[in-house]
């Protein structure tokens, strides 16, 4: 039996923020069993010699808080690539190429302290295998939710990820050869953002009866579904057909999101990858008219989130990371800054990226309560006094699913130390823009 107490003088159990410490809470190979108020290291000690079990171990730490959950980030590919023809090369590269940035990508994600991804597809079945050696009960890997391939229209966008369907007959065949190896369904239903014309470019990939054939195809498969989506046409689309979840979700609109709200369809935003170009225009050669366009278009989103979460849509936190700009591991904690910055209390932010996208999933609880499993993360400090203490992260507790917890320490703030990519400092994450 292995005991573990952890000493914090405050916590965020993945919903309320604790700030009344000392508090301990006690671990038993792996899950929690008690968490009090005070040190009570000392007692659980004389429990721990009075019992015959192990040595207790003790881990004094500032603060903790559930593990992070990146709610759609695509594995195989490296956000911090910022050659162009590097990028489509790598599109192309053998499969243990891909495999190893994928490799690479979760040890960026388990050092910011996340602990679940949801990868959001990939043409190349490179999610499938990662989450293959991920599920090994490894505590040195985050647990993974794939889409496997996703689904597009036969002609549309988002070949590097997805598989064609043409008509009726061939999507419900497409989501029956999908559904083994998928987690969820994700659906390809619109293209990207034109960012120099500032709108959506191409229409909508599936009409109302195809999506609602799909929707009612993945439910009688027994999955969720969540679908690629921005654009008034595409969000009315996406809401009447009774889709799970929207990514993305730019050009949205007040009416859209009552209905969301109505039917608890939960959003993920994705700001990181059109903020990065934003801050950094130099990068795809925007000029002075692209840029204003493109603040019009985050500043709109800003609005619409604040407006989202005054509904009660269920906004998940998700950085797109592997997109241009968008590291992995990094591109989860800017996004956070960024959902702060639309206006979502700091307690809400947290939230949309620890316990209620677990709930959303029906995964298994990670708050910071007696008898779940013990998902935690360490920080270096409070992100309620400093948020920039979200990116130093002292260690990371991941429970196997049959065995004891293992801690990982990380002897550095990989957050803290931005990566390559040049990314916008946390103060510039929440300051005004200027357009």
């Amino acid at each position: 039996m292995r005991t573990q107490a952890i000493v914090t003088e405050s916590y965020f159990d993945g919903t309320r923020h604790h700030d009344c410490g000392p508090y301990t809470i006690g671990v038993v190979d792996g899950r929690l069993e008690e968490i009090r108020p005070g040190d009570r290291s000392s007692e659980l000690a004389a429990r721990c010699r009075s019992e015959g079990g192990d040595a207790l171990e003790v881990l004094r730490v500032p603060f903790v808080m559930p593990g992070l959950v990146e709610a759609h980030a695509h594995l195989f590919l490296d956000g911090a690539e910022l050659d162009f023809q590097a990028r489509q090369n790598h599109l192309k590269a053998p499969r243990e190429a891909m495999l190893a940035v994928g490799r690479r990508s979760l040890r960026q994600h388990l050092e910011a302290g996340i602990t679940l991804v949801r990868d959001a597809g990939d043409l190349h079945g490179i999610n499938t295998q990662l989450k293959a050696e991920s599920s090994a009960s490894r505590p040195d890997l985050p647990e993974i939710i794939s889409a496997g391939r996703a689904l597009r229209k036969a002609g549309g966008y988002g070949s590097f990820m997805a598989i064609e369907a043409t008509d009726a007959a061939s999507i419900v065949r497409v989501l029956h050869e999908l559904a083994p190896t998928a987690d969820q369904l994700k659906i390809l239903l619109t293209g990207i953002i034109d960012f120099e014309r500032g709108q959506m470019k191409g229409g909508v990939q599936f009409d109302l009866s195809e999506t609602r054939l799909i929707v009612r195809t993945a439910r009688d498969l027994g999955r969720r579904t969540f679908a690629h989506c921005s654009g008034p046409d595409g969000l009315k689309l996406a809401v009447e057909a009774g889709l799970d979840c929207i990514e993305h979700g730019f050009f949205m609109e007040r009416d859209i999101l009552c209905a969301m709200a109505d039917r608890r369809i939960a959003w993920v935003p994705t700001f990181s990858p059109v903020y990065f170009q934003y801050e950094h225009p130099e990068r795809a050669g925007w000029n002075a008219q692209t840029v204003a366009g493109l603040w019009r278009i985050l500043e709109q989103h800003f609005e619409h989130v604040a407006l989202a979460a005054e509904l009660g849509v269920p906004i998940l936190a998700g950085s797109d990371a592997g997109s241009y700009g968008v590291a992995h591991g990094h591109g989860l904690v800017d996004e956070l800054f960024l959902l702060r910055r639309a206006g979502l209390p700091l307690a809400a932010v947290l939230e949309s990226a620890t316990s209620l996208p677990r709930r959303v999933w029906n995964c298994t609880p990670a708050a910071v309560q007696a008898g779940h499993r013990a998902n935690l993360i360490a920080l270096a400090g409070s992100p309620f006094v400093e948020m920039e203490n979200l990116r130093r992260v002292q260690w990371v507790m991941c429970a196997g699913s049959h065995g004891p917890s293992e801690v990982t320490v990380i002897n550095k703030a990989p957050c803290g130390e931005r990566s390559p990519v040049p990314d916008a400092q946390a103060q510039n994450l929440l300051a005004p823009a200027q357009s």
